[in-house]
């Protein structure tokens, strides 16, 4: 069953999201990623993900979420395996903050 959230970030920060699976015994063979789209569908990233055992990260960096535009946008991860299974582990919405102050370098 799809976990239903909203992820909040301020624009330019970093952050490391971690998921655990539920309903499956591994993830052996499995790619992961994240996909933050805006509401006409229009990419804004898709980041992939690093699996260890059950439990999957994603890494916001720094210089790319500096271009992410703020507002409210839409995410949802998705697992795949070789044999052509997808899961949809997590939805719901991306918000991008402002930052009160940039980054001074």
């Amino acid at each position: 069953m799809s976990k239903y959230h909203n992820i909040v970030l301020r624009q330019g920060d970093a952050d490391t999201l971690t998921e655990v699976i539920e309903n499956l015994t591994a993830l052996t063979g499995y790619t992961a990623k994240l996909y933050i789209v805006e509401a006409d569908g229009t990419s804004v990233d898709t980041i992939t993900g690093n699996i260890s055992g059950l439990n999957i990260t994603y890494e916001i960096v720094n210089e790319l979420s500096k271009a992410y535009p703020v507002g409210v946008h839409d995410f949802e991860t998705k697992i795949y395996d070789s044999s052509d299974h997808v899961y949809t582990p997590s939805y719901g919405k991306f918000i991008v903050e402002p930052a009160k102050e940039n980054d001074p370098s």
